[in-house]
């Protein structure tokens, strides 16, 4: 990615220049507001570095996990030692390996399938997609999952042997396993539902793009789509209503007891009824694409304004741990201690109840990695979105917003739109 050394306000600010010390932080920056611009994704123009971009998963004290330096790694739960890794032949990034009768199954930008012993870290089988691979989930001894070029295979989960393959028309990325039946998002704008055999039940088309996870529960399937929109679709494909956001909604939702949670390219986390009615919104400083989860009272989520939050279930903030650069994709929660990862090439361990740091483990690259956003999204030009002042107070961007009536939109009624807290713009130039 190549930057112009000047940068022209827009308006009549003179031309100043720009500082290459700070050339780091103007590229994450830039790489949001490209994404943002261009209402694509760029999460398969990711590089090799040592960036962690998934969820970790925890068995047996172990937390597993992949990294963009081409490494799987076994970490020991309690006090953050190493035990093994696996060296794939490209980065690593999605949501969380599988894990099923002592076999830890992964995929990697490589377009190969992993299958290794979860004790040791030696290999059992590799299968070869045709393309990058994202994520994963075991059934029964049945290994599923979706590749970048829109193929999703179901593969033997002891001898790697394939089972069947299913053509969508775009990427596929995180699928889900319900009542014996398979859900996921594609590019192509659809959720497609299979049976176990690979046959297709049906599909529900959204307006754009469902990039990331979807989930079910006996009363709907939900997910999220770029179209604005978060989705509950009942088990014969029929639209229950659909929630309106100010951006893209990337966050594999949440399911709580009473209230489903997500993230939007709007800065904003929102708890939304199982009726589609809004519960309430919390202000974040960017954008939410990582996926939440609930633990010990506590709804918990990481953001691209460099921080990982904890909040009540009414929406209010208990505590937030500062990191060097964005949480990625989600954590994991076992034995009163919350594990999650980030793009500063660190997985960490904190106090579910405090957030006080127990411990960081660092992947064998200490510079994050690099994104090709140019040959991702063939853009030519950025525009980077400032927050106004809050008179230097981080906490003055932390807001949390209630409404009594339900911001939802049902197939026959007008939808809710929020506004955004961020109003400048500036323009950096051309690359």
């Amino acid at each position: 990615m190549r930057y112009l050394e000047k940068s022209e306000f827009l308006g009549n600010a003179p031309t100043i220049q720009i500082d290459r010390k700070i050339f780091g932080e103007l590229e994450q920056v830039a790489q949001w507001s490209i994404v943002k611009k261009s209402g694509k994704d760029v999460f398969w123009g990711i590089k090799t570095g040592g960036s962690i971009d998934c969820i970790p998963i925890i068995r047996d004290g172990v937390v597993y996990f992949g990294a963009c330096d081409h490494n799987f790694y076994a970490v020991d739960a309690e006090t953050g030692k190493e035990i093994w890794r696996f060296r794939t032949g490209g980065p690593m990034a999605g949501d969380k390996a599988a894990f099923e009768n002592g076999i830890i199954y992964f995929g990697s930008f490589d377009g190969i399938m992993y299958a290794v012993s979860a004790k040791d870290g030696r290999e059992i089988w590799r299968f070869k997609a045709g393309n990058k691979l994202f994520n994963q989930i075991v059934y029964k001894g049945v290994l599923y999952f979706g590749s970048k070029d829109g193929v999703f295979y179901a593969l033997d989960g002891i001898t790697g042997r394939e089972l069947w393959r299913f053509y969508a028309r775009d990427s596929i990325m995180t699928p889900c396993l319900f009542n014996e039946r398979i859900y996921f998002g594609s590019w192509d704008c659809n959720l497609y539902v299979l049976s176990l055999k690979g046959e297709l039940i049906w599909k529900f088309t959204a307006a754009d793009q469902v990039n990331w996870g979807v989930v079910a529960d006996e009363n709907a399937v939900y997910f999220g789509s770029r179209d604005h929109h978060l989705y509950a679709v009942s088990h014969d494909g029929r639209l229950l209503w659909k929630f309106k956001t100010s951006d893209a909604v990337i966050s594999t939702p949440f399911i709580g007891d009473d209230a489903i949670y997500f993230g939007s390219y709007d800065y904003n986390f929102y708890a939304v009824s199982k009726s589609g009615k809004l519960l309430w919104k919390f202000g974040t400083g960017n954008i939410l694409y990582a996926c939440p989860i609930v633990y010990e009272g506590k709804v918990i989520f990481g953001a691209c304004d460099k921080n990982f939050y904890a909040l009540s279930l009414d929406g209010k903030l208990l505590w937030n741990v500062k990191i060097d650069e964005f949480e990625s994709h989600g954590p994991a929660a076992y034995n009163g201690r919350i594990y999650f990862c980030a793009w500063d090439c660190k997985m960490r361990c904190v106090s579910a109840k405090t957030g006080k740091v127990f411990w960081e483990f660092k992947t064998s690259i200490g510079t994050p990695s690099p994104v090709d956003v140019d040959s991702e999204l063939n853009e030519t030009s950025f525009e980077v979105i400032i927050p106004e002042s809050q008179d230097g107070k981080d906490e003055g961007r932390y807001s949390t917003q209630k409404k009594d009536i339900g911001d939802y939109q049902s197939p026959e009624d007008s939808a809710y739109m929020s506004g955004s807290q961020y109003k400048s713009r500036v323009r950096y130039g051309s690359f």
